[in-house]
């Protein structure tokens, strides 16, 4: 399984503009592909922590077209086990994006399997053995297959994955298929209460939700 990076922001405020209520411009952020020198980590072959991870959108504007999942991990003890910078002597952050399938079950429901052990702890540096753990599972949906539709990207921390626990993302409608320059990522808002109440379904929703699958 390869690894592939996403860029990841702070949620946009949202401000008032003529008739409708807009957020503020999506991030430029261009999606990232380091396929070709992932980091250093080895796939757990046989991996037993199974979580189903299920995706719903409502009120969505119109179809996506891409609707593509991918698991964080983090190595905790980085500091420890890493490969330290020749000039700094710090120990970069490691972190790999792995992608996992989600199958359609209908136009606005998709579900996958992604795993918490999907990684191996090993001494991958000849600094002791790295730990590697869980930090979010994430979506991003397209409209079309084109790099420069918005990609609207929506999270679920690894607390709500291992905890059996759901997170609902806010979008705008405005910013489909695509915001004016191209190539953005939106990544909502958790709350619309600054938002007036004739103004509400201007927006649309995407939630997460996992729960463990028995063995």
């Amino acid at each position: 399984m390869a690894a592939s990076v996403f860029a990841c922001a702070a949620s946009l405020p949202l401000a008032a503009s003529g008739g409708s209520y807009r957020a503020d411009a999506p991030m430029n952020v261009p999606a990232v592909d380091t396929r070709a020198t992932p980091p250093l980590r080895t796939l757990n072959p046989s991996p037993k922590r199974a979580f189903e991870f299920r995706v719903v959108l409502d009120n969505a504007p119109g179809p996506f077209a891409v609707v593509e999942a991918t698991a964080q991990f983090d190595v905790g003890n980085a500091a420890q086990c890493g490969r330290l910078d020749a000039i700094s002597g710090a120990v970069p952050t490691i972190a790999s994006h792995e992608p996992f399938a989600l199958t359609r079950v209908s136009d606005t429901e998709y579900v996958g399997t992604l795993h918490a052990d999907a990684i191996l702890d090993e001494d991958y540096y000849g600094r002791g053995v790295c730990r590697w753990a869980l930090t979010e599972a994430r979506v991003s949906v397209r409209a079309h297959d084109d790099p420069a539709d918005t990609r609207f990207v929506a999270g679920l921390p690894a607390q709500h994955v291992l905890g059996g626990g759901s997170k609902t993302r806010n979008f705008w409608k405005g910013y489909y298929p695509r915001f004016e320059q191209g190539g953005s990522a939106d990544f909502g808002r958790e709350h619309l209460q600054a938002v007036p109440v004739d103004k509400r379904d201007e927006f649309f929703t995407i939630t997460l939700a996992a729960h463990e699958i028995s063995p």
